[in-house]
Parts: C-alpha cells; sequence; structure tokens
C-alpha cells in the first residue's frame, strides 16, 4: 500500500479548480463598456487579474470610482455569468473524489469571498468534497499573507509539514511558502510563471496530483 506524504491538500479556486478566466473577462468587459466607453483591455491581459485580491485590481481599473460601490458592483455583474462563464478543469471532479475516499482532507483558501467560493464549488459538482474553505472575508490578511493557510490547517487539525498547497500562480507559492506549507503549482492556464517561480512540483494534468499525494 503507497505512503501518504500529503494527508491535507489545500486549492487555491481561480484557475486551479475552477477556470474562471472566462467569466473574469465578460465581467470587466460590461464595466470597461459602461465606464470607459467600450475601452478594453486585450483578454490576455484581463487572465492576469486571477488571483489577487478583486478589490486591489478593481482599485487600480477604475480609481475615479467609489471603491465599495464598484466592488458591489462587480459581483452584481460577475454573478450573473457563473453559471454560464465557469468551468471545472479535466479530471478535478474525478482526482478529488478519489483523494477524498481515501481519506485525504482536502480544502480551499482563496481571494474569492467565502460565499461565492461555495457558489463555484456547487457549480463544478465538488459539494461535499472540501472540509474547510476560507475565503477573503474570512481572514484579516489575504493571501498571500499565512493567515489563511494556517487557519484552514486548524481547522481541520492538520499540520503542515504534511500539508500541500496547489495553485496556479507565483502568489499561490508565495502564500504557501509564507505558511511553511509545501507547494504544487498547475501549468494548465494561460498565465506565464515569472522567471525564477520554483515551485517544489508542477503538474500539467490533475491525474499527476495523486502521485504527489502519495509516496
Amino acid at each position: 500500500m503507497r505512503q501518504v506524504r500529503y494527508n491535507l491538500v489545500l486549492f487555491d479556486m481561480d484557475g486551479t479548480i475552477a477556470d474562471t478566466d472566462p467569466m473574469i473577462v465578460a465581467t470587466f468587459n460590461d464595466l470597461y463598456d459602461k465606464y470607459r466607453g467600450g475601452k478594453r483591455r486585450p483578454p490576455e491581459e484581463l487572465y492576469y487579474f486571477s488571483g489577487p485580491p478583486i478589490r486591489e485590481t478593481l482599485r487600480k481599473e477604475f480609481p475615479e470610482l467609489d471603491e465599495e460601490s464598484i466592488f458591489k458592483e462587480f459581483y452584481q455583474v460577475s454573478r450573473g455569468y457563473y453559471e454560464t462563464h465557469i468551468f471545472p478543469y479535466p479530471n478535478c471532479k474525478e482526482v478529488l473524489t478519489r483523494l477524498k475516499s481515501q481519506g485525504i482532507t482536502l480544502g480551499v483558501v482563496t481571494n474569492k469571498l467565502h460565499d461565492l467560493a461555495l457558489v463555484v464549488v456547487d457549480i463544478l459538482g465538488l459539494t461535499g468534497l472540501f472540509d474547510v474553505v476560507i475565503g477573503s472575508d474570512n481572514v484579516s490578511k489575504t493571501k498571500p499573507d499565512k493567515e489563511g493557510m494556517l487557519k484552514a490547517i486548524e481547522m481541520v487539525n492538520g499540520q503542515k509539514e504534511k500539508t500541500l498547497y496547489v495553485g496556479d500562480n507565483a502568489m499561490d507559492l508565495a502564500t504557501a511558502n509564507n505558511a511553511g506549507t509545501d507547494c504544487c503549482l498547475v501549468n494548465w492556464g494561460p498565465r506565464v510563471l515569472p522567471k525564477g517561480t520554483n515551485p517544489k512540483y508542477m503538474i500539467n494534468s490533475y491525474l499527476e496530483l495523486e502521485d504527489i499525494v502519495y509516496e
């Protein structure tokens, strides 16, 4: 029988569990049409809006608007695209279901609001697989701060040395490093990792994850 290397696997959400890029692009295009007279950014730039706290991005993109108002509007607009513009990655549900059935504890640590993270979990058919979900509104400091990771580990009585964080960008690696856990970055999104981004593991498919979780 294979030995378990990591008995707790925590995941980023956007770009890792869920392909939310189409939703991000559609939402920002609507906001650009309304507030910039249709002057849009290319999709290749919008892809990098996935990951950082959305408040920071909105503050930079629409500095002339009230921060709270555009924040609320972003979520109102984006919510209308969830069911049609968010997609699962291949083999995600299959692999997570198998890991869960084998006793591996699973969780999410994301900069997305907690309730919206649960909506995405439901849309993707992953309800019941995650033992803990930490959103940006569950912490005082968002990723790459370690607070969310440590809170998730504590809530499931985990151990840092037996925890793997799976993400898709350099911020996720920094989050894992700050929390003192190992990191696996996925390589299936459109975002190019900066030079010098060296996680312990890199995978091209969910099917490769099991070979990391087990020795």
